[in-house]
């Protein structure tokens, strides 16, 4: 059964294949210098060790022991004449045409985990993307039903209006101010209706 995991970097993988170059073969002549050369630095390495003494021991891996590091502190301190040095010499230089011999495949792998981490970056980063998104939608939705400030201060204001009593002038009490209209007054008319009148000061002034 194949994951989401599975899916995803087999995707991963083809995306990258599409663009990822072959690997750049080295020229026949190229290559048979590598394998005459390797052939020839083992030859001469064996027929270096014969003249080690005492015999050099092979550890597990069958890698010689007691030979120093080319450019080490051990290897300076070698004899001019000790065949130590050119052993260390034949494996660091062996070791360098082996890097050269297989550049192109190293850099070859390394740009095809370049892209594969780089693809699975994308996909990550697009799915966030799309989750945040999705995060966002639910809020505007959720807030959505809800009053905003404007509608909350209208309500309010509402209210407040219909909390007010109403002013109403009454025949057994002198006229009643009117609130938010200053000078004039609510008075009860004979008929019994409500009027309302400016003060008298009032009008004189303004005269």
């Amino acid at each position: 059964m194949n994951t989401p995991a599975a899916g995803a970097a087999e995707t991963d993988s083809d995306a990258v294949e599409t663009v990822l170059p072959d690997p750049i073969a080295l020229p026949t002549p190229t290559r048979d210098a590598h394998r005459s050369t390797a052939r020839w630095a083992a030859d001469r390495f064996v027929s270096v060790l014969r003249r080690v003494s005492p015999a050099v021991v092979l550890d597990r891996w069958g890698q010689p022991v007691g030979i120093p590091d080319y450019g080490s502190p051990a290897f300076a301190a070698l004899p001019a004449g000790d065949p130590r040095r050119e052993a260390a010499l034949i494996i660091a230089a062996e070791a360098w045409r082996q890097q050269a011999e297989h550049a192109p495949e190293f850099i070859h792998a390394g740009l095809r985990t370049d892209l594969v981490l780089g693809e699975q970056a994308r996909a990550e980063w697009v799915a966030e993307d799309e989750a945040a998104w999705k995060e966002l939608v639910r809020t505007v939705r959720a807030w959505s039903n809800h009053p905003t400030a404007l509608e909350l201060a209208e309500r309010r204001t509402r209210a407040v209006e219909a909390a007010r009593r109403p002013v109403v002038a009454s025949s057994s009490w002198p006229p009643v101010a009117i609130p938010g209209r200053p000078g004039w007054h609510r008075h009860r008319h004979p008929s019994g209706r409500q009027v309302d009148l400016p003060d008298t000061p009032t009008l004189a002034e303004s005269a």
